[in-house]
């Protein structure tokens, strides 16, 4: 029910704050006469317009149904390369084209709408080009560019770079990524796609393309000037879209980027607002790697770990683990209702009692291991009449009994027991999977213990999930189907470097007299190799924690201002309420926005408008408390969290930065006032619900005069 009222309201506020639209009677017949519009869009410009199996998504196309349906106009789509759509808008075979950016050359043969979304230009080099210092780095280089693109006359200027031109993004990716070119300068949604869709490895961000009255890539839709009824329809029509509408559509297609390269995962409206609310506690195996445990500072790791970091970029998911001392009290916790799912598990009879299960999605074969003595096993009935440990409680152990009932089990606590004693010679052999014998043998009894065989049966493990949580079900089942085998792939070799081999037959080596020989030869040879492996991992392991490092940078700055972005802010949020919840720490929020922000834009221009927003955020971060968290939320709205404050202190903060906003010397613009809505955390709260607090009394702040602060 709280979810639900919470819904309503979220609905109710955004249907207020949305801007009627009134036609002039010339626009109505217009609309009237000429419902048909047609548009060019491109067909891999993700995450704007893209095809996702065959049908094309994106922002863009959201964007085109929202204005089609406040506006009784129907877009007949082309969709194709930028320079056949760009070439047929200027012909005048098309009434509009979308992703243009606002040029002067540009305005003989457009009319242009306002920015809808603005993109940094980002230049992009394979990961062996050396140092980039500054764009004369590229001086002598082949740089790639999109035929047509609407910086290319300033890059021209720049001198001795030798342009290349492509048709399609996904060639010039291609291009860089094979050596054909340098570089590649393009915005950084639209290329990190084409690095994910194909696991690019090469290639890394060298800096932000900063060119003479070029500094972001800046989205619009573009007019034929003969229709300038057409023009001032499109331009009410996104006028008229709600900062919260705007929101979500960024946080759809770009603000969550749930792009990635499995493929579009599709959730219906239960299944967002399930995700939006509901943080997913989840039990792993402590001691269960490769595939899961917990490492020296209590992190969850493994292959199961690494499903989940996937799983939560692609959702936008918050997951929590709850830490167990072992596998049978994860089980335990899960029949309690302590946790939501378990991370990996085998789907058997006992379990679907309490359990429901996706489909497997990680099959490792069973192996046994032995001493190295012992001759390759063909098959596992070999070990009849000898002592094989598995580990106790495992779903084989049943399997096999029935299976095999001539086989002498030997239950052991864990893995590491098990081996143990096959080394000691307490036991013949030990049963389990290739992945977490092959771990072990990375970690300890390398030339002791060898893998002497391979069994029928296959470890089929899945996402598992408390049997009332259909939801939940459906949506990771989504999200498994959408993963591709090379992410299976990539996954499970960072992990599981062994491959097996079958054995050698040691009876006949010692025959020929080189049994010794041989097998010095293979531990040297094999030492050597894993040194070198290891050196290798720990190169790439670092590279991919620099590039990770300046990738979490970007997704979590805004470009324009350097502060927080929307989605670090909530991110932020969310762990102010968990303290909250667990420690009673309350803390204070303000929205704060501009007034009168479009007379800016509209008076100077939008280049004066980035100015102003660039000085409100200078102000903010210098006037803030160390403690303090501020970011940029969207347009001309910004966000400061205030931990551990109350409300007396909270708005004196706010008035202080009330009065250095109202005093300072805009650019151009002079003077410029803000109102401030202000609200402090409650029990219960919810990213959605404080954020709606403050909202609500930030409009009671615009409504009361603004240059003023309200609170809820």
């Amino acid at each position: 029910m709280r979810i639900l009222l919470l819904s309503i309201l979220f609905f109710i506020t955004t249907q207020i704050l949305a801007k009627p639209i009134t036609f002039t009677e010339e626009e109505k017949e217009f609309i009237k006469k000429n419902t048909l519009v047609k548009v060019g869009m491109m067909p891999d410009f993700a995450p704007f317009s893209y095809y996702t199996k065959n049908t094309p998504v994106g922002f863009e196309h959201e964007l085109l149904n929202m204005i089609s349906q406040r506006t009784g106009l129907v877009f007949e789509k082309t969709i194709a390369k930028w320079t056949t759509i760009y070439t047929a808008f200027k012909n005048k075979e098309l009434d509009v084209i979308t992703s243009i950016s606002y040029k002067k050359f540009r305005e003989p043969f457009t009319t242009f709408t306002s920015s809808y979304y603005d993109i940094p230009i980002t230049i992009f080099v394979r990961d062996d080009f050396g140092d980039y210092v500054d764009i004369k780095s590229l001086i002598g280089k082949k740089v790639g560019v999109l035929k047509d693109v609407f910086y290319i006359e300033e890059l021209k200027k720049v001198g001795d770079i030798n342009l290349v031109y492509y048709d399609t993004y996904e060639e010039l990716t291609r291009d860089l990524v094979y050596g054909k070119i340098d570089a590649l300068m393009q915005n950084l949604t639209n290329i990190n796609y084409f690095i994910k869709k194909n696991l690019y490895s090469n290639i890394k961000i060298a800096s932000e393309l900063i060119l003479p009255n070029t500094k972001k890539e800046d989205l619009r839709l573009g007019v034929n000037p003969e229709k300038p009824l057409l023009a001032s329809i499109l331009q009410k029509a996104l006028d008229s879209i709600s900062s919260k509408e705007k929101e979500a559509l960024v946080t759809k297609w770009i603000g969550s980027i749930k792009e990635y390269k499995g493929g579009h995962v599709e959730l219906n409206k239960d299944e967002r607002a399930y995700l939006n609310t509901k943080v997913i506690k989840y039990c792993i195996n402590p001691d269960g790697l490769p595939f899961e445990g917990l490492n020296e500072n209590g992190e969850h790791t493994g292959i199961s770990s690494d499903y989940y970091s996937l799983f939560e970029k692609v959702l936008s998911a918050k997951f929590e683990l709850i830490k167990t001392e072992n596998w049978n009290e994860s089980i335990t916790y899960v029949k309690e209702g302590k946790c939501d799912m378990i991370a990996l598990g085998m789907d058997t009879y006992e379990r679907r009692k309490y359990l429901n299960f996706t489909s497997n999605y990680l099959n490792v074969p069973l192996v046994v291991a032995t001493t190295v003595d012992v001759p390759f096993i063909n098959h596992i009935l070999d070990l009849q009449g000898e002592k094989i440990g598995i580990i106790k409680g495992d779903a084989f152990v049943k399997i096999l009994r029935q299976k095999y009932p001539s086989l002498n089990l030997v239950e052991v606590e864990d893995i590491k027991e098990g081996l143990d004693k096959v080394k000691n010679g307490k036991l013949f052999g030990y049963i389990d999977t290739l992945a977490s014998i092959g771990y072990e043998f990375q970690q300890k009894y390398f030339g002791e213990l060898k893998i002497a065989g391979k069994i029928d049966e296959t470890l089929k493990l899945s996402m598992a999930v408390v049997k009332d949580d259909t939801t939940l079900l459906n949506i990771l089942q989504k999200t498994i189907d959408s993963l591709t085998k090379d992410i299976h792939r990539e996954i499970f070799s960072k992990w599981i470097p062994i491959k097996y081999e079958k054995g050698v037959n040691y009876d006949l080596v010692w025959k020929v007299g080189l049994g010794s020989l041989l097998f010095i030869l293979l531990v040297v040879y094999w030492n050597r190799k894993i040194i070198k492996t290891n050196k290798l991992l720990e190169i790439a392991q670092k590279d991919i924690e620099e590039k990770n490092k300046a990738l979490e940078k970007l997704a979590t700055t805004d470009k324009l201002t350097n502060l927080y972005n929307r989605r670090k802010i909530e991110e932020l949020l969310e762990l102010e309420i968990n303290r909250n919840e667990r420690f009673g720490h309350y803390f204070g929020l303000a929205i704060i926005d501009i007034d009168k922000f479009k007379e800016v834009n509209d008076t100077f221009g939008h280049q004066a408008g980035d100015k102003v927003l660039e000085e409100l955020a200078s102000i903010l971060n210098t006037n803030r408390r160390k403690t303090d968290f501020v970011g940029r939320y969207g347009g001309e709205e910004f966000v400061i969290i205030c931990p551990e404050s109350d409300l007396e202190g909270t708005l004196k903060l706010m008035e202080t930065i009330k009065n250095k906003i109202s005093e300072y010397p805009f650019y151009r613009v002079k003077h410029k006032t803000a109102s401030f809505g202000v609200t402090i955390s409650k029990k219960g709260d919810t990213v959605k619900s404080i954020l709606n607090r403050a909202d609500i009394a930030l409009y009671d702040a615009k409504n009361a005069g603004r240059d003023r602060i309200e609170y809820k």
